[in-house]
């Protein structure tokens, strides 16, 4: 069980990263008040992502799991409304961010589950020369780590990256080659 947890340690904080690239991309098509909260929320999940990562932690796991679940729940209140129809935002990028966000706050349940459970724990103590002490966050980076971020990193280009292409941002992109062709026959 440890070795799971080793290699997927940091895919909450990677499902936040495609969260608010999603987020960010819908904010940018959307209309009304969509897309100013989508962009709120994007903005939240990157620099989430970005403390936790540096942290090798979750931060705030209450508090993310709150926000998480607002958002979750407006995501879907904007579907099954038909708001998502008239602010020109696809149900495909909405569900990828959604699913994302579940991974997040999901990851932040658990945590706050299993610290109520550990609340008389000893804390742990570095080492006498310095290196953390066995079972830190710190001394937890190895292989298994490596080997989860990279996987975890395909898992969320593998979702996000036709969530993209399918919000106004993404149709508006120059496609792959496109812009050599054009400069090669003077366009």
């Amino acid at each position: 069980m440890r070795a799971l947890a080793a290699a997927t340690r940091s895919w909450p904080m990677l499902a936040a990263v495609g969260a608010g690239l999603v987020l960010l991309a819908v904010a940018a098509g959307a209309g009304g008040i969509v897309g100013p909260v989508a962009a709120a929320f994007g903005v939240a999940a990157l620099a989430w992502s970005i403390l936790a990562l540096r942290a090798g932690r979750l931060v705030a796991p209450a508090a993310t799991l709150v926000v998480g679940s607002a958002s979750l729940v407006g995501a879907g209140a904007l579907v099954a409304t038909g708001w998502a129809g008239r602010s020109d935002v696809a149900a495909g990028p909405m569900a990828a961010a959604s699913v994302f966000l579940v991974v997040v706050a999901a990851s932040c349940a658990l945590a706050l589950r299993r610290a109520r459970v550990t609340t008389t724990a000893p804390a742990r103590a570095a080492r006498p020369d310095g290196s953390p002490a066995a079972g830190s966050p710190a001394a937890g980076f190895d292989r298994r780590s490596l080997v989860g971020l990279v996987a975890g990193a395909a898992l969320v280009a593998a979702l996000a990256t036709p969530a993209l292409a399918a919000t106004p941002a993404g149709g508006q992109a120059v496609p792959h080659g496109e812009h050599v062709e054009q400069s090669r026959h003077g366009h």
